[in-house]
């Protein structure tokens, strides 16, 4: 049966010591001692003073190490505190692991806020995580009945490049049916910065009496990427009153308005598949939209969509489209 390890003692480096004092091999020692030539080794090179052995030191060097040797972490005091603040704002491990180096606090690992989460102690965090990924949903033909459209293509190169604010991608979040309440969405290319609104109707009368309301809110707006939606079917009316131009993916193209699909995503943490928009109000969507505002995201290198929109200078409030 092979020998459980165990770290060398005092009396084995004394012996150590004296037998190289006395011109044994590495092999002889450990064969001495029930030890493998490499330990011996291993013990020689790693705690030699001057090229030289002496037992008191390497006994010293070797408990310094152990004292130094890398425990597991554990979420626990202040650190505790804050991640389980962090947590109830619904901010995900890794946006808290890379929140924490940003400002140089203690690292914590997200794997370690993982352990802590799946543990009796942090059981109660659970909730706010993400949870499972989302069904793929059945493909459906489309096909455009929306006139007049300016495609993706002829957006202005700024547009494309997220290195300046006021470029916009919109679309709408369904309730149960297409025909319901649902919430119109426009994420800023650049920040992410997200604003949303709830409509009564998933249809483009209500479309174009809310989203003018941003339009006039101070935020910079420059251009408008939608997608096929019939919601935005009078895009022309809308375009005038917004006095910005607005363009259309591509259809079954979604990754062209990829930051506003990302950001409905997130905001279906709150509002999942099948929501009844109906029974939720304005201020549960505002309180909704400002935690995400003010969660980092690691596309941003663990900044906010609020900050970087405040970078731009952009002195931002809470903003929600109907006041």
């Amino acid at each position: 049966m092979p020998r459980t390890y165990e770290h060398l003692n005092r009396y084995e480096r004394e012996v150590i010591a004296q037998m190289l004092k006395e011109k044994y091999s590495l092999s002889q020692i450990g064969r001495h001692l029930g030890r493998s030539p490499s330990t011996i080794w291993r013990e020689f090179r790693r705690n030699r003073v001057r090229g030289r052995y002496y037992p008191r030191p390497a006994n010293g060097l070797a408990q310094s190490r152990l004292q130094l040797a890398r425990k597991p972490q554990k979420v626990m005091g202040a650190s505790k505190e804050q991640v389980e603040t962090l947590l109830a704002k619904y901010w995900s491990p890794e946006q808290i692991e890379g929140r924490r180096k940003l400002e140089g606090d203690p690292p914590i690992s997200r794997m370690t806020i993982y352990r802590y989460l799946y543990s009796p102690r942090g059981a109660g965090y659970r909730k706010y995580l993400r949870g499972p990924g989302k069904k793929k949903r059945a493909t459906r033909k489309s096909h455009s009945r929306i006139h007049n459209q300016t495609m993706i293509d002829q957006r202005p190169e700024e547009g494309e490049s997220r290195k300046v604010a006021g470029h916009w991608e919109g679309d709408t979040i369904q309730g149960q049916t297409r025909k319901e309440a649902c919430v119109v969405t426009l994420v800023d290319r650049a920040t992410r910065y997200l604003i949303a609104d709830l409509l009564p109707r998933c249809n483009a009368e209500s479309v174009n009496r809310s989203v003018p309301q941003f339009a006039d809110s101070g935020l910079p707006c420059k251009t408008v990427t939608v997608d096929n939606g019939m919601e935005f079917a009078s895009h022309a009316k809308l375009q005038k009153k917004i006095a910005t131009p607005i363009f259309f993916a591509e259809g079954r193209n979604p990754w062209q308005r990829g930051s506003n699909e990302n950001t409905n995503g997130l905001l279906r943490q709150f509002f999942p598949k099948k929501t009844d928009f109906a029974a939720h109000s304005s201020a549960q969507l505002s309180w909704a939209v400002e935690l995400l505002n003010n969660r980092p995201r690691k596309c941003l290198e663990y900044r906010t969509p609020k900050e970087m929109m405040d970078s731009f200078g952009f002195a931002l409030v809470s903003l929600h489209l109907c006041k």
